[in-house]
Order: structure tokens, then C-alpha cells, then sequence
């Protein structure tokens, strides 16, 4: 079966006056992808004259190839956007003139520089921003080690002072009127 599919693509190519193709062989034959000459046909489709089959399906014979190469080359070779294929092919086949390149002015490059002088003083400042972060987040750290510090005696003092009291109770009425000082 495959032969037999070989031979008929074969076939198509090897006689051009009948040729027809389908969008995959044509593809092929101008070597672009499949997606590429079906976005072509839809947004081209007025420029491209393609062969319907009973199938709904389009052919394309050696004229419609020979436009498929010349959008090919205008898209590829001479970067044309399909708007400017479709102006091209609307305008009788006018070729459209690339705009010049005007030279850098003066202007521009004085601004340019001011440009990179302002992103240099940026980097700077940054620079010296993150310095500063970095030290007032030091000085936290060490604010909140010196806080729990100071929380961490006050709660020893606390738990000393509460043993105290709770021996001072446990010895009784007569222990504390006559307790002796130490």
C-alpha cells in the first residue's frame, strides 16, 4: 500500500502540467511545514489559487506552488509579515520599499549616556540600601537576642522569688515568727 502511495506522490511531481497536491506534499515540495502553508492558505487564501476537490479539500497545482514559493521567499528571505504579503499581493505585486535606517543622532547617544550614567547611580544606591538592610537587620537580631535575655533572668528571679515564698510557707506559724536571719 505504501508503494503504491510512493508511486502516485511520484507521479504528481514528475508531471507538473497535472499536478495537484496536497497541503502536506506541497508543504513538502517548497519545504515548509504543513501548519506553516495552512496558516498561509488562511489568511491568504484570496491570493493562492488552489484546486477544489469533490472532497472539499484543496489541491494545489504548479501556479498555486509557484505562489506558495513566493510568499516563502517574501516571508523568509525579505522578512515580509503576512500583512505585507497580503498588501504586496493586493497592490499588484508592488514591492514594498524597506523603511531607511536613520543614523544615531547626537541626541540620542547624549541620551544614552545619561541613561547609563542614571542606571549606574541606581546600582549604587541599591547597593547601598541592601548594605544598610543588611545592618538594621543585624541590629534586630541582636535587640530581640538581648530582650530574651533580659526576659529569660527575669523569669529565673521570678521562679527564685516563688520557691522563697513557698519555703517560707511550708514552715509554718511558729517557723516564721521565730525564724532566724541568715
Amino acid at each position: 500500500m505504501n508503494q503504491t502511495m510512493n508511486q502516485t506522490e511520484d507521479q504528481r511531481t514528475e508531471n507538473l502540467d497535472d499536478l495537484r497536491l496536497t497541503v502536506k506534499e506541497a508543504a513538502k515540495h517548497i519545504q515548509e511545514s504543513p501548519g506553516v502553508v495552512r496558516n498561509w492558505m488562511r489568511e491568504l487564501k484570496s491570493h493562492i489559487p488552489t484546486i477544489q476537490g469533490e472532497n472539499g479539500y484543496h489541491y494545489f497545482d504548479q501556479p498555486a506552488l509557484e505562489k506558495l514559493i513566493l510568499i516563502r521567499q517574501l516571508n523568509r528571505d525579505q522578512n515580509y509579515s503576512i500583512k505585507q504579503i497580503d498588501y504586496y499581493f493586493s497592490n499588484g505585486e508592488t514591492r514594498i520599499q524597506p523603511e531607511s535606517v536613520h543614523v544615531v543622532s547626537n541626541d540620542i547617544r547624549e541620551d544614552l549616556k545619561t541613561i547609563v550614567d542614571r542606571l549606574e547611580l541606581q546600582q549604587q544606591f541599591n547597593q547601598a540600601l541592601v548594605t544598610k538592610l543588611d545592618e538594621q537587620q543585624q541590629y534586630i537580631k541582636d535587640s530581640l537576642i538581648k530582650r530574651d535575655q533580659m526576659l529569660l533572668e527575669s523569669l529565673k528571679a521570678s521562679q527564685e522569688a516563688r520557691k522563697a515564698e513557698v519555703n517560707n510557707r511550708k514552715k509554718g506559724f511558729f517557723g516564721r515568727i521565730f525564724q532566724v536571719s541568715e
